[in-house]
């Protein structure tokens, strides 16, 4: 069973939004090998965004609706048991498919595989 946790986040500005999605998209957390087909994946996703290019999105967003003050981001994180007997591509669909739930909303997804949880 997987938890699903808000981080609080005190912090609310564009350099603090962009810190933490520089955090969740490096490549040592999210870069999947599959031995499988012998390719790699980096685990992200956009929902009503790109991921690689989700920052400037989300700013040229709160720009055109000038909602660049107040909150800028809101972090959740959904954990695993290491014995949960998901491969890593299931458990980050299961976090594109949460994302839904913040339907209307620009939702960068990203899967650590960095550690058993």
């Amino acid at each position: 069973m997987a938890t699903f946790t808000a981080i609080p986040e005190k912090t609310q500005s564009a350099t603090a939004m962009k810190r933490v999605m520089d955090y969740v998209v490096q490549d040592k957390k999210t870069l999947f090998y599959d031995e499988q087909s012998k390719q790699s994946y980096k685990l992200i996703s956009g929902q009503n965004c790109v991921a690689e290019t989700a920052y400037e999105e989300f700013m040229a967003t709160k720009h055109q609706f000038n909602k660049a003050k107040g909150v800028f981001f809101k972090q959740y994180v959904q954990s695993f048991k290491p014995d949960c007997g998901k491969a890593p591509q299931e458990i980050h669909a299961m976090g594109v498919n949460m994302a839904k739930a913040f339907e209307g909303y620009e939702v960068l997804i990203a899967t650590h595989i960095d550690k058993d949880h």
